[in-house]
């Protein structure tokens, strides 16, 4: 997913568009409503644009199983990869663990893998110091197995020595359902129910039979059945959700509060995601609120729970509340849980800019950020002594880009979320002032425009020759000539317009085009890169020279990846720039994780690590607690992938002083 700023959109050079400063824009896909749970997580699905297999295909293809590895990565490996690399060994390493195999084995099962774990399920039964639930499980991968003689011997070789459990009772009746003896099934599920009245697949059961023999009424009277029985407290749930359809809020919350008097803490998870999303979706959100947030610990209750009340919470308009809950989930580091995060993340930004939408006579005054060189190298930068002199003669070129065309322009300021083209037009001018810093004798600047209060500004429609040149000249230090770069995003297919113009007397120089595709976009930034070199080389008398051997900017998929990282690090930094007002930082962790697996990507960069070092260095100063979540993936980098040399131990150096509280600044001498 990409990380959204927010931009503000002007129509003149000082009328804006504008993007607040938050992380990458969600993806089309994810646009729709996130809707609450009741009995399942809500789950996002996220397009990528690419022609190999999407990830929301591969995980419906049935013989595909979804991994995570060490730096939170999502992937795809074949059931029988799976088996054969991972699941077998991992049980073998914990057998003679309970907790772990017992939840390892769940998992096989759920994974379709119960002809491969029958050895592991009967010493789990040996062994287990919890009998009934080895006993339990051994007799459901006996059934899966259908050797339905040996998973009823199982079970009821449990009831002759323990007694009566809920449980096994429940599963016995399973097996006498599959030898089709209903009525025998029913009472035993029925003693099963009396023992343990909130086992949730003997309830639905007994409910479904209920349900088939008499409809709705006669499920209903089966819930009424089992509430009455001491502890049940499941079927008052179902009890409440039929109250809350009749719009009777005060049995529902009596049935509620009965419920959960008879539970003890921490509240069950599947508990308090009923109730939150039962309440939510008939309308009653105060009470959800009320009834279900104080219960609430995200250690326990996750994404499932914590879903439904971010929901609730953002239809409050309680904005801040939301991001709270967002906060502590992704403190639990659960790489399963990202995608329903980054939703959020997302959702919340959008309600965050609109709150800071311009009023219609409200036109903000813009100020102007200048970069010389690379941005990595700046701000106090561990590296900067890398930075090669220039001679006081050198011919400085400054790059204003920021402005995009749209198909649907209103004519009126208005704030957004960052989207692609709008994180291009801040990226390439970026690109080109380390470009030209680095691989000419000329000085890059890149200006980045900023509406005070708001964040980014991206011009609407192009801008004057003579207009940029006057902007230009505001600049301590005036450049000698301009780049401007537009981006019209009317048409499918995108047009990047670069021009050259002399500050001098605005004169224009060349113009030259490139075409791209908007779902490829790295193609059209190392042509536009090029063309400018090219274009300064032929028209300014600018010289090529050798670039530093670390500067290698990644190819193919990964240079428009770095691209993003470049326009990521800028907003980090903009939140650090005491003359810049107003914006916000929204997508952290996708900021973080992003430039985390670019690095992962390209393994021997040293140039890509100098920019994860100072992205951690300016995210530390905005937000610091979030850097202890990502102690362990940076460790883990640091550890398969160290880069050699000086550089490299700089890099290691500063990495660890940054994750330390006093973080100290190791520099890199020439």
């Amino acid at each position: 997913m990409d990380i959204v700023s927010s931009e503000i959109l002007v129509w003149a050079l000082f009328g804006l568009v504008v993007a607040l400063l938050f992380g990458f824009d969600a993806v089309a896909a994810r646009r729709r409503k996130r809707q609450r749970g009741s009995n399942h997580a809500s789950q996002a699905t996220s397009a990528t644009g690419e022609d190999q297999p999407s990830a929301a295909d591969l995980a419906d293809a049935p013989n595909m199983i979804k991994v995570y590895d060490g730096y939170g990565r999502e992937m795809f490996i074949t059931k029988q990869q799976w088996r054969d690399g991972i699941l077998l060994d991992n049980l073998k390493k914990h057998r003679d663990d309970p907790d772990q195999l017992y939840g390892m084995l769940v998992g096989a099962l759920q994974d379709g893998f119960a002809a491969d774990i029958v050895a592991f399920a009967e010493h789990l039964h040996r062994t287990d110091p919890v009998p009934y639930r080895g006993t339990t499980l051994l007799a459901i991968v006996y059934m899966e197995n259908n050797r339905l003689d040996e998973a009823e011997k199982t079970l009821t070789d449990f009831l002759s020595k323990h007694g009566d459990n809920g449980v096994v009772l429940t599963n016995l009746a399973k097996i006498y359902s599959r030898r089709g003896d209903d009525s025998r099934a029913e009472s035993t599920l029925w003693r099963g129910l009396e023992l343990d009245p909130n086992q949730d697949n003997g309830l639905d059961w007994y409910a479904a039979i209920c349900r088939d023999r008499g409809g709705e009424a006669e499920a209903l009277d089966a819930y009424r059945r089992v509430a009455k029985l001491p502890q049940s407290w499941r079927a008052q749930l179902w009890l409440a959700r039929d109250a809350l359809q009749r719009k009777e809020i005060s049995a529902a919350m009596a049935l509620y509060d009965e419920a959960l008097a008879k539970v003890k803490t921490p509240v069950p998870a599947d508990m308090l995601m009923q109730m939150s999303g039962d309440l939510g979706n008939n309308g009653y959100l105060q009470e959800a609120i009320q009834l279900v947030e104080p219960c609430f610990d995200p250690a326990i209750h996750g994404v499932l729970v914590g879903n439904n009340l971010i929901k609730t919470n953002y239809d409050l308009g309680r904005i801040d509340r939301a991001r709270h809950l967002l906060h502590q989930l992704y403190a639990e580091k659960r790489p399963d849980w990202q995608e329903t995060l980054r939703y959020w993340d997302t959702e919340l930004a959008k309600a965050e800019v609109a709150q800071r939408a311009p009023q219609k006579q409200e036109l903000p005054s813009v100020a102007m950020m200048s970069v010389e060189g690379p941005l990595w190298l700046r701000c106090g930068s561990p590296f900067a002594a890398l930075l090669p002199s220039k001679k006081d003669t050198a011919r400085s070129i400054a790059i204003l880009g920021s402005t995009v065309l749209q198909a649907d322009p209103s004519g009126e300021p208005r704030t957004q979320m960052s989207d692609n083209s709008g994180r291009i037009s801040r990226a390439i001018p970026l690109l080109l002032a380390e470009r030209i810093h680095l691989q000419t004798d000329a000085t890059g600047i890149a200006l980045i425009p900023w509406a005070q209060n708001f964040g980014f500004a991206v011009f609407g429609r192009p801008y004057d020759d003579g207009d940029i040149c006057d902007l230009a000249k505001q600049n301590d230090r005036p450049p000698d000539f301009l780049v401007g770069l537009t981006v019209d995003a009317t048409q499918p297919t995108w047009n990047f317009s670069i021009r050259l113009v002399r500050a001098a007397d605005g004169i224009r120089i060349v113009e030259m085009q490139v075409a791209s595709d908007p779902q490829d976009l790295s193609l059209a930034g190392e042509r536009v890169a090029e063309i400018t070199q090219l274009m300064l080389v032929k028209h300014v008398g600018v010289r090529t020279i050798r670039p530093p051997k670390w500067y290698r900017t990644p190819t193919g998929p990964d240079f428009f990846n770095y691209l993003l990282r470049l326009e990521q690090q800028l907003a980090v930094t903009c939140m650090n720039l005491d003359f810049l007002e107003g914006g916000g930082l929204i997508g952290e962790h996708e900021i973080l994780d992003g430039i985390i697996h670019l690095c992962v990507s390209q393994p021997d960069n040293e140039l890509v690590r100098m920019v994860l070092v100072q992205t951690l260095r300016q995210m530390k100063k905005v937000h610091p607690a979030l850097l202890a979540e990502y102690r362990e993936k940076l460790e883990l980098l640091q550890r398969e992938h160290p880069l050699k040399g000086d550089i490299g131990k700089m890099i290691a150096a500063n990495i660890s002083g940054t994750m330390s509280d006093d973080a100290p600044v190791v520099e890199v001498k020439e």
